[in-house]
């Protein structure tokens, strides 16, 4: 189980009854329903379940998490969130927080990630010639050589501005000879407005954002980010008819978000905003650096979600 009275929160992308094609989801970001299932019943069993607004609260009153203190949390927005988790979550009666990139919700636009997905998926080159930092020479005849491809593009992309990712994303679509699309997997759907609308009024989750359209925050202007955190609040405010407090920051490893960025979500009523990086949270730490964990990804175990 966890570690006792440190506070372990849980991040998913999605969960999904869709066989993949290929490599798509080679990474589990979209974790098998079945399994999903089991973790959720361990948790219910042996596990104390906050929710996102337990932990401001306990914080502020500078109280020690519970034993095995757990939070289930989802980043970006995806419809099988509504579809395949919330059923799962509504059976073991589970809260969870669902960060939602705002700009992206009813539209057909994809995560800039799962565009390198798509293209290196379904491309029928054997090798693509791309320009990162350099020009670029990837060989694409086996499952592994794609993959490979793909964590390349995406790790240079993660340390790149939004420009150079814009770019690096159209030389690929030109070098794949594909156009990603949605339709290519269920996997890669948004929620619609109405469908978020439906999540927000089961009293066991909670909202909130995830930038306009999960682009890097410590990388863009601060004018531009700030401008960015205000259209992504006030978005999902006017369409779900309440406050929004909560955030966490696309990619969020250290060097994706700043104390500019965390000035700026605080300045606009942002009370807590995890990260992604790795590991768990003993009491008294800072709502604006929580680390997270996140389960099946790239074959993440952790000790928590076996039987005790």
């Amino acid at each position: 189980m966890t570690k006792d009275h440190e506070l372990t929160m849980l991040l998913y992308h999605g969960v999904t009854n869709t066989s993949p094609e290929g490599i798509a989801n080679y990474s589990g970001k979209h974790i098998a329903a079945n399994a999903f299932d089991d973790q959720m019943r361990i948790l219910h069993n042996h596990c104390n379940v906050l929710t996102i607004d337990d932990v401001v609260t306990l914080t502020r009153e500078k109280k020690d998490w519970p034993e095995n203190a757990v939070v289930v949390t989802f980043d970006d927005g995806f419809r099988n969130n509504l579809q395949c988790a919330a059923p799962i979550l509504e059976k073991y009666n589970i809260p969870a927080t669902f960060y939602i990139c705002a700009g992206m919700v009813g539209t057909d636009q994809m995560f800039w990630v799962d565009e390198i997905e798509d293209c290196i998926n379904r491309t029928l080159h054997s090798t693509i010639t791309i320009t990162l930092d350099k020009k670029r020479y990837f060989e694409l005849t086996s499952p592994e050589a794609k993959i490979s491809a793909i964590e390349s593009i995406k790790q240079f992309c993660k340390r790149s501005t939004s420009v150079t990712k814009n770019r690096v994303l159209a030389d690929l679509t030109l070098a794949s000879d594909i156009t990603p699309n949605v339709k290519h997997s269920a996997n890669y759907q948004m929620m619609s407005w109405d469908e978020l609308i439906e999540l927000n009024s089961n009293p066991l989750f909670t909202i909130g954002g995830h930038t306009l359209y999960h682009d890097i925050m410590s990388s863009r202007p601060v004018e531009e980010m700030t401008q960015d955190v205000k259209e992504t609040l006030s978005l999902l405010e006017q369409k779900l008819g309440h406050p929004i407090r909560h955030f966490a920051y696309p990619e969020g490893q250290a060097h994706h978000y700043s104390e500019e960025v965390i000035t700026s979500l605080k300045n606009y009523g942002v009370s807590i905003c995890p990260t992604a990086i790795d590991g768990t949270n003993p009491p008294g730490s800072d709502l604006f650096h929580l680390k997270r964990i996140m389960p099946g990804f790239m074959n993440r175990a952790f000790p928590i979600l076996s039987e005790v």
